[in-house]
């Protein structure tokens, strides 16, 4: 099995933490400033609108199969930008 059979082989997660295992300090530095900063802004959003983490957590629950794949979507979109730093 060759390489690119390998990673066809990999869901987005796992080929997710093979980049974050090998990418570029700088790449990984801000693709996760990025990421962190709109997570901080989401979290102030939400809790102007009285949303707290009981209701995330709610939501989280009720709607698991979606969070799976949003997740996925998460991992191809991260793994993308910190490869596209790289290059």
């Amino acid at each position: 099995m060759d390489i690119f059979d390998e990673m066809l082989n990999k869901t987005p997660k796992e080929k997710f933490i093979e980049i974050i295992k090998n990418g570029n300090l700088g790449a990984l530095e801000k693709t996760f400033d990025n990421f962190f900063a709109e997570h901080i802004a989401m979290i102030e959003l939400l809790e102007r609108q009285k949303i707290d983490d009981r209701d995330i957590k709610k939501f989280i629950f009720e709607n698991n199969e979606f969070i799976k794949e949003r997740q996925n979507d998460i991992f191809i979109g991260l793994s993308a930008e910190i490869l596209g730093y790289e290059g």
